[in-house]
Protein backbone atom coordinates (compact mmCIF):
# COMPACT_ATOMS: atom_id res chain seq x y z
CA UNK A 1 0.00 0.00 0.00
CA UNK A 2 0.83 3.16 -0.84
CA UNK A 3 2.28 5.80 2.10
CA UNK A 4 -0.36 8.10 2.66
CA UNK A 5 2.36 11.09 2.66
CA UNK A 6 3.10 9.94 -1.11
CA UNK A 7 0.12 8.88 -3.35
CA UNK A 8 1.16 6.77 -6.63
CA UNK A 9 0.97 7.75 -10.17
CA UNK A 10 -2.30 5.86 -10.50
CA UNK A 11 -4.23 7.34 -7.46
CA UNK A 12 -3.14 10.66 -9.08
CA UNK A 13 -4.60 9.78 -12.53
CA UNK A 14 -7.91 8.25 -11.12
CA UNK A 15 -8.33 11.41 -8.34
CA UNK A 16 -7.74 13.49 -11.74
CA UNK A 17 -10.72 11.22 -13.43
CA UNK A 18 -12.77 11.84 -10.91
CA UNK A 19 -12.59 15.59 -10.45
CA UNK A 20 -14.35 16.37 -14.42
CA UNK A 21 -18.63 16.91 -13.30
CA UNK A 22 -18.90 14.62 -16.60
CA UNK A 23 -16.94 11.22 -15.87
CA UNK A 24 -18.75 11.71 -12.14
CA UNK A 25 -22.28 11.71 -14.01
CA UNK A 26 -20.95 8.50 -15.97
CA UNK A 27 -19.53 6.95 -13.14
CA UNK A 28 -22.89 7.66 -11.52
CA UNK A 29 -24.58 6.08 -13.93
CA UNK A 30 -22.76 2.97 -14.37
CA UNK A 31 -22.99 2.18 -10.55
CA UNK A 32 -26.49 1.28 -11.28
CA UNK A 33 -25.89 -0.61 -14.61
CA UNK A 34 -24.23 -1.35 -17.79
CA UNK A 35 -24.69 1.09 -20.77
CA UNK A 36 -23.66 2.12 -23.78
CA UNK A 37 -22.21 5.40 -25.28
CA UNK A 38 -25.84 6.04 -26.62
CA UNK A 39 -27.49 5.21 -23.51
CA UNK A 40 -24.61 7.37 -21.66
CA UNK A 41 -24.93 10.51 -24.42
CA UNK A 42 -28.83 10.77 -23.37
CA UNK A 43 -27.91 10.39 -19.89
CA UNK A 44 -25.04 12.98 -19.34
CA UNK A 45 -26.71 15.25 -22.98
CA UNK A 46 -23.31 15.90 -24.02
CA UNK A 47 -21.86 14.54 -27.52
CA UNK A 48 -20.87 11.30 -28.44
CA UNK A 49 -17.60 12.04 -29.22
CA UNK A 50 -17.33 13.68 -25.25
CA UNK A 51 -18.52 11.09 -23.91
CA UNK A 52 -16.14 8.54 -26.18
CA UNK A 53 -13.11 10.65 -25.04
CA UNK A 54 -14.02 10.58 -21.23
CA UNK A 55 -15.05 7.02 -21.21
CA UNK A 56 -11.57 6.04 -22.52
CA UNK A 57 -9.82 8.37 -19.85
CA UNK A 58 -11.79 6.36 -17.49
CA UNK A 59 -11.25 2.95 -19.12
CA UNK A 60 -7.27 3.83 -18.96
CA UNK A 61 -7.35 4.76 -15.68
CA UNK A 62 -8.98 0.94 -14.39
CA UNK A 63 -12.78 2.43 -13.58
CA UNK A 64 -14.57 1.20 -16.45
CA UNK A 65 -14.45 -1.76 -18.48
CA UNK A 66 -16.18 -2.38 -22.01
CA UNK A 67 -17.71 -5.49 -23.62
CA UNK A 68 -18.71 -5.54 -27.33
CA UNK A 69 -21.61 -7.42 -28.45
CA UNK A 70 -21.39 -7.16 -32.61
CA UNK A 71 -21.31 -3.44 -33.25
CA UNK A 72 -22.48 -2.28 -29.31
CA UNK A 73 -19.82 -1.83 -26.24
CA UNK A 74 -21.68 -1.98 -23.50
CA UNK A 75 -19.72 -0.18 -20.58
CA UNK A 76 -19.55 -1.02 -16.44
CA UNK A 77 -17.55 -0.44 -13.69
CA UNK A 78 -14.76 -2.08 -13.69
CA UNK A 79 -14.45 -3.71 -10.30
CA UNK A 80 -16.99 -4.08 -7.12
CA UNK A 81 -13.61 -1.68 -5.54
CA UNK A 82 -14.77 1.12 -8.20
CA UNK A 83 -18.30 0.60 -6.91
CA UNK A 84 -17.27 1.42 -3.10
CA UNK A 85 -15.66 3.91 -4.03
CA UNK A 86 -18.46 5.21 -5.76
CA UNK A 87 -20.54 4.69 -3.08
CA UNK A 88 -18.70 6.39 -1.11
CA UNK A 89 -17.81 9.57 -2.99
CA UNK A 90 -21.74 9.64 -2.64
CA UNK A 91 -22.07 8.95 0.77
CA UNK A 92 -19.22 11.70 1.48
CA UNK A 93 -21.09 14.66 -0.68
CA UNK A 94 -24.27 13.82 0.83
CA UNK A 95 -23.63 13.88 4.46
CA UNK A 96 -23.57 16.64 7.01
CA UNK A 97 -19.48 16.34 7.44
CA UNK A 98 -18.31 20.02 8.36
CA UNK A 99 -14.05 20.00 7.13
CA UNK A 100 -11.67 19.10 9.55
CA UNK A 101 -9.56 22.05 11.73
Amino acid sequence: MQSQASPGPLMLAVGQALSCKVRLSLLLQLAVDGATVSELVQHTGTSQSNVSNHLGMLREVGLVSSQRNGRTVRYELASAEVGALIRALVAVADSDLKPAK
